[in-house]
């Protein structure tokens, strides 16, 4: 689950979903902003469980959006040529607990986004027990939404 972002150099607004016609939380890509998305995971078993890695697809070091994911956690995202953003949370998370994962996202000026076109990105946090490993797909961040400031259009 994730709450509603803080942005600085961009407003955060709202954007009917094409699939569902429900209001989400949308971020237009402005020059130089700056935001932190919060990842809100809680532990409603009854077995401790190892979050690993967090991917943010589309959102790494070489891909060509025009936002970019920098921190997850408060960790650097690896360096490399990976279009995702990957960082090691690396943390237990007791039975009942809840843990907060915040990801800094900042306006890449090298990528492009059409005006209006529209980005839904769903992390994947890898999850360990005992008995299984999984991955969560986190499907509830903002949407990105291309203005003028992300357009490579002529």
């Amino acid at each position: 689950m994730t709450g509603v972002p803080h942005c600085d150099g961009t407003e955060p607004t709202s954007l009917a979903d094409r699939m569902t016609g429900f209001e989400r939380v949308a971020i237009p890509l402005r020059r130089d902003f700056t935001c932190t998305l919060t990842i809100r995971v809680l532990n409603q078993g009854d077995r401790d469980v190892h979050l690993g890695d967090v991917t943010v697809p589309v959102s790494g070091p070489r891909a060509g959006s025009s936002f970019e994911v920098t921190h997850i956690g408060g960790i650097a995202v690896r360096a490399g040529d990976a279009p995702a953003a990957v960082a090691p949370v690396d943390l237990k998370l007791d039975p009942g607990n809840e843990h907060l994962v915040d990801l800094r996202v900042v306006f890449r000026a090298d990528g492009c986004a059409s005006d209006k076109s529209s980005f839904t990105v769903q992390p994947e946090i890898a999850l360990g027990s005992l008995l299984a490993a999984h991955g969560l797909t986190v499907s509830d961040l903002p949407v990105f939404v291309g203005t003028p400031d992300s357009s490579c259009d002529a």
